[in-house]
């Protein structure tokens, strides 16, 4: 079972990377992840370390994805590793675009380092 204090800041870093989308600033998304993250895009290349992932998601930011809502199902592990399944809307406005949404599920690997918690590992696709 995970402790409450641990739940209560993944839903931080959470929120925090969903701020960064309703910002427009890829820098507070970035902030969440650890130094030697790796996150895996759908139908792309991996993108490792936290300056390669701030530089993807300015890329999502600019192509239009303005809104990320998260909702975990679950979070569970032991000790200083958690991994956390999950479902999320992604409110997407392209320039000269219309607005649409398209639902994701996702797998989080989070990790506590000396910085806190911070999402190592971070896979999605597009759901139903």
């Amino acid at each position: 079972m995970v402790a409450d204090e641990v739940r209560k800041a993944i839903d931080t870093n959470n929120k925090r990377f969903s701020e960064g989308f309703l910002k427009g600033d890829a820098s507070i998304t970035a902030s969440v992840f650890a130094e030697n993250a790796v996150v895996f895009p759908p139908d792309a290349p991996m993108v490792e370390g936290r300056g390669a992932i701030e530089e993807f998601w300015r890329a999502v930011i600019a192509s239009g994805v303005k809104g990320v809502e998260l909702t975990t199902i679950e979070l569970s592990g032991i000790g200083d590793c958690l991994h956390e399944r999950g479902t999320g809307i992604l409110r997407i406005r392209p320039p000269g675009g219309t607005p649409a949404e398209q639902k994701i599920k996702f797998v989080v690997v989070w990790k506590h380092t000396a910085d806190g918690w911070k999402n190592m590992w971070d896979i999605w696709n597009t759901s139903p």
